[in-house]
Protein backbone atom coordinates (compact mmCIF):
# COMPACT_ATOMS: atom_id res chain seq x y z
CA UNK A 1 0.00 0.00 0.00
CA UNK A 2 1.17 3.56 -1.01
CA UNK A 3 0.80 6.93 0.82
CA UNK A 4 1.32 10.01 -0.33
CA UNK A 5 4.07 11.14 1.76
CA UNK A 6 6.70 8.33 -0.40
CA UNK A 7 7.22 6.65 -3.64
CA UNK A 8 7.59 2.63 -2.92
CA UNK A 9 9.51 0.40 -5.13
CA UNK A 10 7.74 -3.14 -5.95
CA UNK A 11 9.93 -4.95 -8.18
CA UNK A 12 10.64 -2.68 -11.06
CA UNK A 13 7.89 -0.02 -10.15
CA UNK A 14 7.96 2.95 -8.01
CA UNK A 15 4.28 3.49 -6.54
CA UNK A 16 2.83 6.70 -4.79
CA UNK A 17 -1.13 7.24 -4.14
CA UNK A 18 -2.67 10.57 -5.16
CA UNK A 19 -2.93 13.21 -2.80
CA UNK A 20 -6.22 14.80 -1.90
CA UNK A 21 -5.20 17.95 -4.59
CA UNK A 22 -4.38 15.27 -7.10
CA UNK A 23 -7.74 12.89 -6.69
CA UNK A 24 -9.95 15.65 -7.03
CA UNK A 25 -8.96 15.66 -10.47
CA UNK A 26 -8.61 12.30 -11.25
CA UNK A 27 -12.11 10.57 -11.17
CA UNK A 28 -13.54 13.19 -14.18
CA UNK A 29 -10.29 12.97 -15.87
CA UNK A 30 -11.47 9.71 -17.27
CA UNK A 31 -14.23 12.03 -19.58
CA UNK A 32 -11.12 13.94 -20.11
CA UNK A 33 -12.58 16.89 -18.17
CA UNK A 34 -9.13 19.15 -16.64
CA UNK A 35 -6.82 17.54 -19.33
CA UNK A 36 -4.50 20.42 -20.21
CA UNK A 37 -3.21 21.37 -23.66
CA UNK A 38 -0.88 24.54 -24.58
CA UNK A 39 -0.60 25.19 -28.64
CA UNK A 40 2.50 27.09 -29.70
CA UNK A 41 2.96 28.82 -32.81
CA UNK A 42 6.11 29.28 -34.06
CA UNK A 43 8.67 29.12 -37.16
CA UNK A 44 12.16 27.95 -36.69
CA UNK A 45 14.45 26.36 -39.57
CA UNK A 46 13.50 22.88 -40.72
CA UNK A 47 17.01 21.87 -39.79
CA UNK A 48 16.50 22.23 -35.88
CA UNK A 49 12.91 20.34 -36.00
CA UNK A 50 13.63 17.03 -37.85
CA UNK A 51 11.67 14.08 -36.73
CA UNK A 52 14.44 12.44 -35.04
CA UNK A 53 15.74 15.65 -32.68
CA UNK A 54 12.28 16.16 -32.02
CA UNK A 55 11.81 12.55 -30.52
CA UNK A 56 15.29 12.75 -28.83
CA UNK A 57 14.10 16.53 -26.96
CA UNK A 58 10.43 15.18 -26.09
CA UNK A 59 12.75 11.52 -24.69
CA UNK A 60 15.10 14.12 -22.68
CA UNK A 61 12.04 16.15 -21.33
CA UNK A 62 10.39 13.25 -20.20
CA UNK A 63 13.34 12.15 -18.80
CA UNK A 64 13.91 15.21 -16.46
CA UNK A 65 10.18 14.96 -15.63
CA UNK A 66 9.14 11.28 -14.66
CA UNK A 67 5.38 12.14 -14.04
CA UNK A 68 5.14 12.68 -17.63
CA UNK A 69 6.44 8.79 -18.18
CA UNK A 70 4.09 7.76 -15.35
CA UNK A 71 1.06 5.61 -15.27
CA UNK A 72 -1.79 5.80 -13.20
CA UNK A 73 -2.13 2.46 -11.13
CA UNK A 74 -5.07 1.38 -9.56
CA UNK A 75 -4.97 -1.61 -6.83
CA UNK A 76 -8.27 -4.19 -7.37
CA UNK A 77 -9.94 -1.46 -9.15
CA UNK A 78 -10.39 0.45 -6.36
CA UNK A 79 -10.26 3.73 -8.22
CA UNK A 80 -9.89 5.44 -4.33
CA UNK A 81 -6.52 4.00 -3.98
CA UNK A 82 -5.45 5.26 -7.74
CA UNK A 83 -2.07 6.14 -7.52
CA UNK A 84 1.03 6.95 -10.20
CA UNK A 85 3.75 4.52 -11.50
CA UNK A 86 6.79 4.86 -12.57
CA UNK A 87 8.71 1.87 -14.28
CA UNK A 88 12.22 3.39 -14.86
CA UNK A 89 13.42 2.91 -18.80
CA UNK A 90 16.38 0.14 -18.77
CA UNK A 91 18.07 2.15 -21.09
CA UNK A 92 18.33 5.52 -23.48
CA UNK A 93 16.86 3.97 -26.40
CA UNK A 94 14.02 1.84 -24.28
CA UNK A 95 13.86 5.61 -23.19
CA UNK A 96 13.39 7.15 -26.71
CA UNK A 97 10.64 4.21 -27.77
CA UNK A 98 8.47 5.23 -24.76
CA UNK A 99 8.63 9.54 -25.59
CA UNK A 100 8.28 7.95 -29.41
CA UNK A 101 4.61 6.23 -27.91
CA UNK A 102 3.52 9.48 -27.03
CA UNK A 103 4.89 11.87 -29.79
CA UNK A 104 2.36 12.36 -33.19
CA UNK A 105 3.78 14.27 -36.33
CA UNK A 106 0.56 15.59 -38.15
CA UNK A 107 -0.79 18.10 -40.84
CA UNK A 108 -3.39 19.59 -38.79
CA UNK A 109 -4.06 23.86 -38.44
CA UNK A 110 -4.05 25.19 -34.95
CA UNK A 111 -8.06 25.43 -34.86
CA UNK A 112 -7.91 21.54 -36.18
CA UNK A 113 -5.21 20.57 -33.13
CA UNK A 114 -7.53 22.28 -30.52
CA UNK A 115 -10.69 21.34 -31.74
CA UNK A 116 -10.29 17.25 -32.17
CA UNK A 117 -8.61 17.61 -28.54
CA UNK A 118 -11.10 19.44 -26.85
CA UNK A 119 -14.07 18.53 -28.20
CA UNK A 120 -13.00 14.65 -29.94
CA UNK A 121 -12.62 11.45 -28.30
CA UNK A 122 -9.78 11.68 -25.13
CA UNK A 123 -6.16 11.29 -26.29
CA UNK A 124 -4.71 11.00 -22.60
CA UNK A 125 -5.42 7.68 -20.38
CA UNK A 126 -4.41 5.87 -16.96
CA UNK A 127 -1.22 4.56 -19.62
CA UNK A 128 -0.28 7.80 -20.94
CA UNK A 129 -0.02 11.04 -19.10
CA UNK A 130 1.18 13.16 -21.66
CA UNK A 131 1.71 13.50 -25.44
CA UNK A 132 3.57 16.07 -28.13
CA UNK A 133 1.74 17.11 -31.27
CA UNK A 134 4.23 18.80 -33.77
CA UNK A 135 2.17 19.67 -36.61
CA UNK A 136 2.93 21.46 -39.97
CA UNK A 137 0.24 22.74 -41.62
CA UNK A 138 2.00 23.11 -45.23
CA UNK A 139 4.47 21.05 -45.54
CA UNK A 140 5.07 20.93 -49.43
CA UNK A 141 7.69 23.52 -49.96
CA UNK A 142 11.60 23.35 -49.70
CA UNK A 143 12.04 26.64 -48.07
CA UNK A 144 15.27 26.41 -45.49
CA UNK A 145 12.27 27.27 -42.55
CA UNK A 146 9.46 26.56 -41.38
CA UNK A 147 5.40 27.02 -39.77
CA UNK A 148 5.32 24.57 -36.84
CA UNK A 149 2.04 24.00 -34.41
CA UNK A 150 3.27 22.52 -31.23
CA UNK A 151 0.79 20.41 -28.75
CA UNK A 152 1.68 19.44 -25.60
CA UNK A 153 -0.73 17.95 -23.26
CA UNK A 154 -0.73 16.18 -19.87
CA UNK A 155 -3.87 15.92 -17.16
CA UNK A 156 -4.25 18.44 -14.82
CA UNK A 157 -3.93 16.25 -11.57
CA UNK A 158 -0.08 15.68 -12.91
CA UNK A 159 0.61 20.16 -12.82
CA UNK A 160 -0.44 22.95 -14.13
CA UNK A 161 0.36 26.01 -16.95
CA UNK A 162 3.53 26.43 -15.43
CA UNK A 163 4.42 23.52 -15.80
CA UNK A 164 3.50 23.40 -19.50
CA UNK A 165 4.86 26.85 -20.14
CA UNK A 166 8.13 25.93 -18.63
CA UNK A 167 8.57 22.67 -20.73
CA UNK A 168 7.96 23.62 -23.30
CA UNK A 169 10.47 26.31 -23.23
CA UNK A 170 12.79 23.64 -22.73
CA UNK A 171 11.99 21.70 -25.71
CA UNK A 172 12.63 25.11 -27.65
CA UNK A 173 15.96 25.33 -25.93
CA UNK A 174 16.86 21.57 -26.56
CA UNK A 175 15.31 21.94 -30.20
CA UNK A 176 17.34 24.99 -30.80
CA UNK A 177 20.57 23.67 -28.56
CA UNK A 178 24.28 23.55 -30.72
CA UNK A 179 24.81 19.98 -29.53
CA UNK A 180 23.85 16.98 -31.83
CA UNK A 181 21.49 14.34 -31.50
CA UNK A 182 23.74 12.00 -30.22
CA UNK A 183 24.93 14.82 -27.64
CA UNK A 184 21.71 15.23 -26.64
CA UNK A 185 20.65 11.21 -25.76
CA UNK A 186 23.73 11.66 -23.20
CA UNK A 187 21.71 13.90 -20.86
CA UNK A 188 19.32 10.53 -20.68
CA UNK A 189 20.91 8.38 -17.62
CA UNK A 190 19.30 5.50 -16.80
CA UNK A 191 21.42 4.53 -14.11
CA UNK A 192 19.76 7.36 -11.69
CA UNK A 193 18.65 7.01 -8.22
CA UNK A 194 14.69 7.86 -8.75
CA UNK A 195 13.73 7.88 -6.07
CA UNK A 196 15.24 11.20 -5.39
CA UNK A 197 13.93 12.44 -9.03
CA UNK A 198 10.40 11.46 -8.64
CA UNK A 199 8.56 14.11 -7.10
CA UNK A 200 6.31 13.67 -4.12
CA UNK A 201 2.79 15.06 -3.52
CA UNK A 202 3.00 19.06 -2.87
CA UNK A 203 0.98 18.20 0.51
CA UNK A 204 4.12 16.82 1.95
CA UNK A 205 6.09 19.56 1.18
CA UNK A 206 3.73 22.16 3.08
CA UNK A 207 4.37 23.01 6.55
CA UNK A 208 1.08 23.13 8.65
CA UNK A 209 0.07 22.78 12.39
CA UNK A 210 0.59 19.36 14.11
CA UNK A 211 -1.07 20.40 17.90
CA UNK A 212 -4.58 19.67 18.84
CA UNK A 213 -5.70 23.30 19.24
CA UNK A 214 -3.63 24.62 15.99
CA UNK A 215 -5.27 22.50 13.98
CA UNK A 216 -8.81 23.54 15.43
CA UNK A 217 -8.25 26.85 14.87
CA UNK A 218 -6.77 26.57 11.27
CA UNK A 219 -9.94 24.31 10.63
CA UNK A 220 -12.48 27.17 12.00
CA UNK A 221 -10.47 30.04 9.80
CA UNK A 222 -11.06 27.93 6.77
CA UNK A 223 -15.01 27.81 7.71
CA UNK A 224 -15.29 30.66 7.91
CA UNK A 225 -13.07 31.74 4.83
CA UNK A 226 -15.57 29.42 3.19
CA UNK A 227 -18.54 31.26 4.85
CA UNK A 228 -17.39 34.46 3.23
CA UNK A 229 -17.41 33.55 -0.28
CA UNK A 230 -20.87 35.46 -1.29
CA UNK A 231 -21.47 35.25 -4.67
CA UNK A 232 -25.22 35.96 -6.54
CA UNK A 233 -24.47 35.71 -10.01
CA UNK A 234 -23.53 33.79 -12.45
CA UNK A 235 -24.36 32.88 -16.39
CA UNK A 236 -27.98 31.11 -16.54
CA UNK A 237 -27.01 27.09 -18.07
CA UNK A 238 -28.91 25.66 -20.19
CA UNK A 239 -27.66 22.80 -22.60
CA UNK A 240 -29.35 22.99 -25.92
CA UNK A 241 -26.90 20.67 -27.55
CA UNK A 242 -23.74 18.05 -26.24
CA UNK A 243 -20.87 19.89 -24.73
CA UNK A 244 -18.85 21.54 -27.45
CA UNK A 245 -16.09 23.84 -26.21
CA UNK A 246 -14.90 26.65 -28.39
CA UNK A 247 -12.16 29.55 -27.60
CA UNK A 248 -12.90 33.18 -27.89
CA UNK A 249 -9.12 35.24 -28.28
CA UNK A 250 -8.59 38.87 -28.24
CA UNK A 251 -4.94 39.83 -28.49
CA UNK A 252 -4.33 43.97 -28.03
CA UNK A 253 -1.29 45.34 -29.84
CA UNK A 254 2.42 45.99 -28.52
CA UNK A 255 1.81 50.18 -27.79
CA UNK A 256 -1.92 48.89 -26.90
CA UNK A 257 -0.57 46.85 -23.84
CA UNK A 258 2.64 49.27 -22.71
CA UNK A 259 -0.54 52.19 -22.40
CA UNK A 260 -2.15 49.13 -20.48
CA UNK A 261 0.53 48.18 -18.33
CA UNK A 262 1.34 51.70 -17.70
CA UNK A 263 -1.69 52.89 -16.76
CA UNK A 264 -2.22 49.81 -14.20
CA UNK A 265 0.89 50.81 -12.85
CA UNK A 266 -0.08 54.42 -12.24
CA UNK A 267 -3.07 52.95 -10.57
CA UNK A 268 -1.43 51.06 -8.40
CA UNK A 269 -2.26 47.63 -9.09
CA UNK A 270 -1.49 45.08 -12.34
CA UNK A 271 -3.73 43.93 -15.25
CA UNK A 272 -4.58 40.79 -13.75
CA UNK A 273 -5.91 43.15 -10.28
CA UNK A 274 -7.68 45.18 -13.46
CA UNK A 275 -9.33 42.13 -14.90
CA UNK A 276 -11.32 40.55 -12.27
CA UNK A 277 -13.16 44.67 -12.54
CA UNK A 278 -13.08 44.54 -16.40
CA UNK A 279 -15.43 41.53 -16.02
CA UNK A 280 -17.68 43.42 -13.38
CA UNK A 281 -18.26 45.88 -15.52
CA UNK A 282 -19.11 43.62 -18.32
CA UNK A 283 -21.37 41.71 -16.50
CA UNK A 284 -23.37 44.34 -14.76
CA UNK A 285 -23.86 45.70 -18.41
CA UNK A 286 -24.82 42.29 -20.26
CA UNK A 287 -26.55 40.82 -17.66
CA UNK A 288 -30.53 40.79 -18.53
CA UNK A 289 -31.50 38.85 -15.97
CA UNK A 290 -33.64 39.09 -12.68
CA UNK A 291 -32.09 42.06 -10.84
CA UNK A 292 -29.39 40.32 -8.00
CA UNK A 293 -28.19 44.09 -6.93
CA UNK A 294 -28.10 43.11 -3.91
CA UNK A 295 -25.39 40.64 -3.66
CA UNK A 296 -22.04 40.63 -4.91
CA UNK A 297 -20.30 39.33 -7.91
CA UNK A 298 -17.62 36.21 -7.29
CA UNK A 299 -15.32 35.45 -9.21
CA UNK A 300 -12.18 32.13 -8.37
CA UNK A 301 -8.99 32.04 -9.26
CA UNK A 302 -5.77 30.11 -8.35
CA UNK A 303 -3.09 30.42 -6.43
CA UNK A 304 0.54 28.69 -6.40
CA UNK A 305 1.75 27.17 -3.49
CA UNK A 306 5.19 26.28 -4.85
CA UNK A 307 6.55 29.35 -2.43
CA UNK A 308 5.84 27.33 0.22
CA UNK A 309 6.96 24.22 -0.44
CA UNK A 310 9.85 22.79 1.49
CA UNK A 311 13.09 21.28 -0.66
CA UNK A 312 13.31 18.60 -2.45
CA UNK A 313 15.88 16.51 -4.25
CA UNK A 314 13.78 16.47 -7.25
CA UNK A 315 14.41 18.76 -9.54
CA UNK A 316 10.94 18.67 -11.39
CA UNK A 317 8.46 21.56 -11.67
CA UNK A 318 5.54 18.52 -13.23
CA UNK A 319 3.71 18.40 -9.64
CA UNK A 320 0.11 19.93 -8.57
CA UNK A 321 0.57 23.16 -6.23
CA UNK A 322 -2.34 25.16 -6.48
CA UNK A 323 -5.24 26.08 -4.21
CA UNK A 324 -8.30 28.30 -5.17
CA UNK A 325 -9.81 32.09 -3.22
CA UNK A 326 -12.73 34.59 -4.71
CA UNK A 327 -12.58 37.78 -5.73
CA UNK A 328 -15.40 39.31 -4.21
CA UNK A 329 -16.67 43.08 -6.13
CA UNK A 330 -20.21 44.88 -5.49
CA UNK A 331 -22.51 43.83 -8.56
CA UNK A 332 -23.46 47.77 -9.87
CA UNK A 333 -21.40 49.59 -12.14
CA UNK A 334 -18.57 51.93 -10.90
CA UNK A 335 -19.86 55.19 -11.66
CA UNK A 336 -16.55 56.76 -12.69
CA UNK A 337 -13.46 55.53 -13.86
CA UNK A 338 -11.69 56.54 -9.87
CA UNK A 339 -14.66 54.24 -8.64
CA UNK A 340 -13.05 51.77 -11.62
CA UNK A 341 -9.43 51.82 -9.87
CA UNK A 342 -10.60 51.76 -6.46
CA UNK A 343 -12.12 48.49 -7.03
CA UNK A 344 -8.88 47.25 -8.67
CA UNK A 345 -7.14 48.18 -5.61
CA UNK A 346 -9.86 46.19 -3.54
CA UNK A 347 -9.44 43.39 -5.85
CA UNK A 348 -4.96 43.66 -5.07
CA UNK A 349 -6.00 43.73 -1.59
CA UNK A 350 -8.28 40.97 -1.31
CA UNK A 351 -5.57 39.32 -3.09
CA UNK A 352 -2.20 39.93 -0.71
CA UNK A 353 -5.14 39.81 2.49
CA UNK A 354 -4.86 35.84 1.14
CA UNK A 355 -1.62 35.09 -0.38
CA UNK A 356 0.15 36.41 2.84
CA UNK A 357 -2.55 34.99 5.41
CA UNK A 358 -0.27 32.45 7.74
CA UNK A 359 -3.32 30.39 7.47
CA UNK A 360 -3.28 30.12 3.67
CA UNK A 361 -1.65 27.05 3.46
CA UNK A 362 -3.59 25.09 6.38
CA UNK A 363 -6.87 26.60 3.64
CA UNK A 364 -5.10 25.13 0.83
CA UNK A 365 -4.60 21.28 2.82
CA UNK A 366 -8.40 21.84 3.80
CA UNK A 367 -10.04 22.87 0.52
CA UNK A 368 -7.58 19.94 -0.92
CA UNK A 369 -9.19 17.59 1.70
CA UNK A 370 -12.83 18.91 0.87
CA UNK A 371 -12.33 18.81 -3.00
CA UNK A 372 -11.07 15.15 -2.98
CA UNK A 373 -13.69 13.90 -0.35
CA UNK A 374 -16.18 15.20 -3.33
CA UNK A 375 -14.45 13.65 -6.39
CA UNK A 376 -14.80 10.36 -4.01
CA UNK A 377 -18.79 10.93 -4.30
CA UNK A 378 -19.58 11.97 -1.01
CA UNK A 379 -23.10 13.93 -1.90
CA UNK A 380 -23.28 15.56 1.52
CA UNK A 381 -20.81 18.54 2.18
CA UNK A 382 -17.33 17.37 3.44
CA UNK A 383 -17.19 20.74 5.10
CA UNK A 384 -17.72 20.16 8.97
CA UNK A 385 -19.67 23.43 10.51
CA UNK A 386 -18.97 25.54 12.89
CA UNK A 387 -21.00 24.30 15.26
CA UNK A 388 -19.69 21.13 14.86
CA UNK A 389 -16.07 22.31 15.61
CA UNK A 390 -16.88 24.46 18.38
CA UNK A 391 -19.65 23.76 19.33
CA UNK A 392 -21.50 27.19 19.40
CA UNK A 393 -24.44 27.33 17.25
CA UNK A 394 -24.74 29.16 14.33
CA UNK A 395 -27.67 31.81 14.04
CA UNK A 396 -26.98 32.80 10.88
CA UNK A 397 -27.94 30.77 7.56
CA UNK A 398 -25.19 30.27 4.97
CA UNK A 399 -25.21 33.00 2.20
CA UNK A 400 -25.34 32.27 -1.60
CA UNK A 401 -22.17 31.73 -3.00
CA UNK A 402 -22.78 31.39 -6.78
CA UNK A 403 -19.09 32.48 -8.49
CA UNK A 404 -19.79 34.24 -12.04
CA UNK A 405 -16.08 32.54 -13.72
CA UNK A 406 -12.70 31.49 -13.17
CA UNK A 407 -10.21 33.45 -14.16
CA UNK A 408 -6.73 32.11 -14.87
CA UNK A 409 -4.17 34.70 -14.22
CA UNK A 410 -0.84 33.55 -16.12
CA UNK A 411 1.01 36.99 -16.61
CA UNK A 412 3.81 37.82 -18.24
CA UNK A 413 5.09 34.35 -20.38
CA UNK A 414 7.90 36.82 -21.99
CA UNK A 415 9.61 35.91 -18.51
CA UNK A 416 9.21 31.81 -19.39
CA UNK A 417 10.18 32.12 -22.77
CA UNK A 418 14.03 33.25 -23.19
CA UNK A 419 13.59 33.50 -26.35
CA UNK A 420 17.58 34.60 -26.13
CA UNK A 421 17.78 30.36 -25.76
CA UNK A 422 16.23 29.57 -29.24
CA UNK A 423 17.25 32.62 -31.59
CA UNK A 424 16.35 31.21 -34.98
CA UNK A 425 12.69 30.56 -33.72
CA UNK A 426 9.97 32.89 -34.07
CA UNK A 427 7.39 32.69 -31.49
CA UNK A 428 4.07 33.79 -32.69
CA UNK A 429 1.05 32.64 -30.30
CA UNK A 430 0.36 30.78 -27.67
CA UNK A 431 -2.79 29.23 -25.97
CA UNK A 432 -3.47 27.32 -22.95
CA UNK A 433 -6.76 25.74 -21.37
CA UNK A 434 -8.27 22.34 -20.54
CA UNK A 435 -11.44 20.42 -21.65
CA UNK A 436 -14.19 21.62 -19.97
CA UNK A 437 -17.44 20.56 -18.81
CA UNK A 438 -20.95 21.03 -19.76
CA UNK A 439 -21.50 24.55 -19.24
CA UNK A 440 -18.10 25.09 -18.71
CA UNK A 441 -16.69 28.27 -18.40
CA UNK A 442 -12.95 29.95 -18.20
CA UNK A 443 -11.14 32.97 -18.88
CA UNK A 444 -7.31 33.18 -19.32
CA UNK A 445 -5.16 36.19 -19.18
CA UNK A 446 -1.28 36.88 -20.32
CA UNK A 447 1.62 38.92 -21.79
CA UNK A 448 3.78 37.04 -24.63
CA UNK A 449 5.74 38.78 -27.47
CA UNK A 450 4.81 42.05 -25.58
CA UNK A 451 1.15 41.91 -26.12
CA UNK A 452 -2.07 40.89 -23.94
CA UNK A 453 -3.93 38.05 -24.80
CA UNK A 454 -7.05 36.83 -23.77
CA UNK A 455 -8.93 33.85 -23.98
CA UNK A 456 -12.97 32.67 -23.45
CA UNK A 457 -13.33 29.15 -23.19
CA UNK A 458 -16.55 27.99 -22.61
CA UNK A 459 -18.96 25.33 -24.13
CA UNK A 460 -21.20 27.09 -26.87
CA UNK A 461 -24.02 25.12 -26.19
CA UNK A 462 -24.49 25.29 -22.27
CA UNK A 463 -25.97 28.68 -22.07
CA UNK A 464 -28.85 28.56 -24.26
CA UNK A 465 -29.38 30.14 -27.84
CA UNK A 466 -29.40 34.11 -26.80
CA UNK A 467 -26.32 34.86 -27.34
CA UNK A 468 -25.38 35.51 -22.93
CA UNK A 469 -22.14 34.71 -23.46
CA UNK A 470 -21.36 36.47 -26.67
CA UNK A 471 -22.25 39.88 -24.87
CA UNK A 472 -20.18 39.13 -21.86
CA UNK A 473 -17.40 38.70 -24.24
CA UNK A 474 -17.90 42.31 -26.24
CA UNK A 475 -18.61 43.84 -23.41
CA UNK A 476 -15.39 42.93 -21.72
CA UNK A 477 -13.62 43.89 -24.96
CA UNK A 478 -15.11 47.09 -24.37
CA UNK A 479 -14.21 47.93 -21.10
CA UNK A 480 -10.25 46.97 -21.54
CA UNK A 481 -10.87 50.10 -24.09
CA UNK A 482 -12.50 52.03 -22.29
CA UNK A 483 -10.64 51.90 -18.51
CA UNK A 484 -7.51 50.60 -19.30
CA UNK A 485 -6.62 51.72 -23.47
Amino acid sequence: MTTPHNWTLFGAEYRRALSDSEFAFYPTSHNGLGDMFLHLAFLAPKLLVQRERVAIAWAVIRYRHPLLMSKIHVPGNDIHSAGFSFVPPETVDDALADARTALYFKNESKEELIDKYMNGPRVLSDSHLSFLVLSTPSDADDAVEGEYDLLMCAPHFTGDGTSLHQSTHELLALLASPKSDAELMEEINVSLNWEERLPPSAETRLSVPKVGFARAVSKVNFIQTMRKEIGGHSLPREQIAPQKTTIFERAFTQDQTKAILARCKANGVTVNHALSVLCNVAWARSNTGPDASELPIMLYTAINLRPHLAAHSASTYWFLALTYYTIILPSFLPKSVNVFWHRARQVKAQTRKTVSSPFLVSRALEMAGTRATRARGNTTTPVPTLEEVTGVSATVPPAPSAALLGLSLIGNLDATYTRTAYPAFELMTVTTASRQKAGGMLLLEHTFGGRLWLHLCWDVNGFGAEGKVERFWEGLQNAVQEFLC
